[in-house]
């Protein structure tokens, strides 16, 4: 039977992955809309709205996907993907049409009603703790830090010295097993801080799970370019 639950998508394209551990390989993009969160230096603010874009069943979602052939990389993205009802029958269908899915969540939804599934173990979250210069700490979902799998990533986008001495404090306060992504806040801060504060942990945390990152695509196209 097929399912007739709808999602607001604002848009579906091919392009190679920006950002985490699959940085550089091909994937096919489902931004869906709608975010729960204003972040400061959000770039993705034409997703905000959740009823913006075609609403899609899930049929519909698959199909255009599946015009991408070759590439088995589903990059979930927002708006806050995970913020929906039923958000979970799409992850199963496309982890049963054999995809593996990178999750780009923001922080503010409980990742353990994705956990302990048929299709988890094809899931791949980037989960953000999101700083104080994004002015939406406080609606970070704290219990997420002890669920992030070894093959998810905490991901924190710093703008500010302040951003950075809190992600030091959530990183030497909680025993974390997923890879950690240390990200600038595109124009505003320097990556070579980013190293240089690396460097400053390592007597101090364990960093070999930590990594540096730069939003590739912003560097590849136009920062602002969307569909890439």
């Amino acid at each position: 039977m097929k399912s007739m639950t709808k999602f607001f998508v604002t848009e579906i394209f091919c392009s190679i992955n920006g950002e985490g551990t699959l940085t550089g390989e091909l994937a096919v993009f489902i931004r869906l809309s709608g975010c729960n969160l204003r972040c400061s230096f959000c770039d993705t603010t034409y997703a905000w709205q959740f009823t913006n874009g075609n609403n899609l069943t899930i049929d519909e979602i698959l199909a255009k996907v599946r015009t991408y052939q070759g590439v088995k990389n589903i990059t979930l993205t927002g708006g806050e993907p995970l913020y929906r009802a039923n958000i979970d029958q799409l992850l199963s269908a496309l982890a049963n049409d054999g995809y593996l899915i990178n999750i780009e969540t923001n922080g503010s939804v409980l990742l353990e009603p994705f956990l302990g599934h048929d299709y988890s173990d094809k899931l791949i979250f980037c989960c953000d703790y999101k700083l104080p210069s994004s002015n939406e700490e406080q609606k970070m979902q704290l219990k997420n830090l002890a669920l992030l799998r070894e093959q998810d990533v905490l991901k924190f986008v710093a703008g500010t010295n302040e951003d950075l001495a809190k992600a030091f404090e959530i990183i030497a306060q909680n025993n974390i097993k997923s890879y950690i992504y240390l990200s600038p806040i595109y124009g505003k801060l320097n990556p070579q801080v980013l190293v240089e504060t690396l460097k400053s942990w390592a007597s101090e945390v364990d960093t070999s799970k930590c990594r540096v990152q730069l939003q590739l695509h912003k560097y590849i196209w136009d920062p602002m370019q969307t569909g890439v």
